[in-house]
């Protein structure tokens, strides 16, 4: 190494700044990508001499971040972790820049380092790139198969993820949501929370330029305040949703795309009507997706959205992507989920029509008639493409170890609790049957088919619920699994104990099978604020019905309120309503 040089350079020397007089260029100099004036291929000879009229460009290194400052140690600037922070394992922290700066991204062990002028936009907790990355992991591994999540496109997910291209937004809801779904009973971890709030506010920002990815985060974000008890907050994002849904025009189909942009539309679409259902429960004032301006079809199969092969023919994925069976056939699981759906949302709706009636319908036996068979063609379609009994126990066992089983299960039990939901109109005296004068005008035969329907329907759903009973605790239910299991006793009890019907069923079977969905909703749904109600409903009913089937039917009986019933059974939200767990008021008159 040569010798160094005697006096400083002309850059440092007017900057006032020491210099290490290095040989041919100068650290400083070198740093800040001056031409040094010890350098020969510079120009710049010892008669240059700056005045203040020709000053060199001022420039300034990375600023140091704030560990580095507290060490009073020299910072190399590097975004968003500098060397010392790497070095020393600390958590590498810059202050506030004066001026707005893009969001940076690295391949390092950090991702998404923000750099924005105002303390509202930094992140509280810095999200690593290994953490994004198990993050996404686990929610395709464990989440996605619930069919209210099921909306993301895996592979593209993945790869940018790994690349670290993935939306900041998306990215931070998805660490968060996983860690709030997949955490021991319920609670997130500490850092969950300022991430769903940092990326909630990157939307809210740009709410005025929707996009199919942003509508995916906020789906998401919306999942995470009604799985946190935030159902007000939750119910007014899915507004703003269904605004962006309908600005993209996601409820048409867009033949111009791509296949994987149309696939992905329709299941944000599908996605957004299944947290809709969860606030209007048949009412149509709380409706922001309403079926009747869908023109969308319904989600393929997993396989051909991996895959993005429309041809629906076998095509190499990812090896730990399960196959759902027979992958020529155009229906999917996902589908059928939301075929059944909607049966359910029609026959709620129509419960609530029959409540305002005065007189007897003469077309009722031929819209209950029509309900059956598109329950019938669900069944048949399961059968036919997945070989799945829907009306099988033994079959919903052999599905427990695939990668779809809560997909199964939702099928199985939606089905049959929608033939409870239908044939429980013509019960007289249970709550959500029709009106006296509808019931009394109905021929007897009807009465009992109805009976016998519920009767044999319910009984389906006691043994699933019993054989969920030997499945690990940690798995992830849809929360419709609650409802259903809440519905079911009801009616299983009110089938015990009723004088007007005659059905084989002991009351201490009935009482049995009380508690075993009590077992389960505590085991699955306990955690859950969405379900909390109904699972302290359920243990309420277990502990106070006693085994007097007249102490029963005045518990599940209560009497009519005071004003008029029909407008009542009309407007009134159900149990699991979130609009009702909500709790709205209008203080705007104290």
């Amino acid at each position: 190494m040569g010798q160094l040089q005697r006096t400083p350079c002309f850059q440092c020397r007017f900057r006032k700044v020491r210099c290490d007089r290095r040989p041919g260029n100068c650290e400083n100099c070198a740093r800040l990508e001056f031409a040094c004036s010890f350098s020969k291929e510079s120009g710049v000879t010892s008669r240059y001499n700056p005045t203040k009229d020709h000053p060199p460009e001022r420039r300034r290194g990375n600023q140091a971040c704030t560990e580095c400052r507290q060490q009073k140690s020299r910072c190399s600037g590097e975004s968003p972790e500098c060397a010392n922070c790497i070095r020393r394992q600390r958590r590498c922290r810059y202050p506030p820049t004066k001026k707005p700066a893009q969001i940076k991204t690295c391949k390092s062990s950090r991702l998404y380092y923000p750099l924005y002028p105002s303390d509202k936009y930094r992140l509280v907790s810095i999200v690593s790139h290994k953490e994004l990355l198990q993050s996404v992991h686990d929610y395709f591994e464990w989440i996605y198969p619930l069919p209210s999540y099921s909306f993301l496109h895996e592979p593209t997910i993945r790869e940018q993820s790994h690349n670290n291209t993935l939306d900041q937004s998306l990215a931070l809801v998805l660490v968060a949501i996983t860690n709030l779904l997949l955490s021991e009973k319920g609670q997130p971890l500490n850092e969950s929370p300022s991430l769903l709030k940092k990326a909630e506010t990157i939307i809210l920002d740009d709410l005025e330029r929707p996009s199919t990815i942003k509508l995916q985060a906020l789906i998401l974000i919306t999942h995470y305040h009604i799985q946190t008890g935030r159902f007000s907050r939750a119910y007014m994002l899915t507004g703003l949703a269904a605004r962006a849904a309908t600005a993209l025009r996601l409820n048409y189909e867009r033949p111009e795309l791509s296949f994987i942009a149309q696939e992905s539309r329709r299941r944000v679409l599908w996605a957004l009507t299944a947290i809709d259902g969860q606030f209007s429960v048949g009412l149509p004032e709380y409706e922001t997706i309403p079926h009747t301006i869908i023109y969308q079809r319904l989600p393929c199969r997993e396989n051909v959205f991996s895959t993005g092969d429309s041809g629906h023919a076998e095509a190499p994925i990812l090896a730990h992507v399960h196959l759902e069976k027979d992958s020529t056939s155009p229906i999917s699981l996902l589908g059928v989920c939301i075929r059944l759906s909607k049966i359910q949302k029609d026959i709620m709706r129509l419960t609530r029509q029959l409540a305002l009636s005065e007189q007897p319908l003469v077309h009722l036996i031929g819209l209950v008639q029509e309900i059956q068979k598109d329950l019938w063609r669900v069944q048949a379609d399961v059968e036919l493409s997945f070989g799945y009994q829907i009306t099988s126990s033994t079959h919903l066992i052999a599905a427990q170890d695939d990668r779809w089983f809560t997909r199964f299960l939702q099928i199985a039990v939606s089905w049959h609790q929608s033939h409870c939901d239908l044939y429980r109109l013509f019960l007289p005296g249970y709550p959500e049957a029709a009106p006296k004068i509808i019931i009394g005008a109905m021929d007897i035969s009807i009465r009992e088919h109805a009976v016998r329907q519920c009767h044999e329907h319910v009984d389906h759903i006691s043994r699933i619920l019993s054989g969920l009973q030997n499945l690990p605790s940690t798995l992830i239910l849809p929360h419709s699994i609650a409802i259903c299991a809440y519905h079911a006793t009801r009616l299983t009890l009110f089938l015990s104990s009723s004088p007007d019907v005659n059905v084989p069923l002991e009351m201490s079977d009935a009482i049995a099978k009380a508690h075993i969905a009590v077992a389960v909703t505590e085991t699955y749904f306990s955690a859950s604020p969405s379900t909390k109600q109904i699972v302290l409903d359920l243990q309420g009913l277990a502990r106070t019905v006693g085994t007097e089937p007249e102490s029963i039917y005045r518990e599940l009986c209560s009497p009519s309120p005071p004003f008029d019933q029909g407008f009542y059974r009309h407007g009134h939200l159900a149990i699991h309503s979130l609009v009702r767990q909500a709790g709205f008021v209008d203080d705007g008159y104290d």
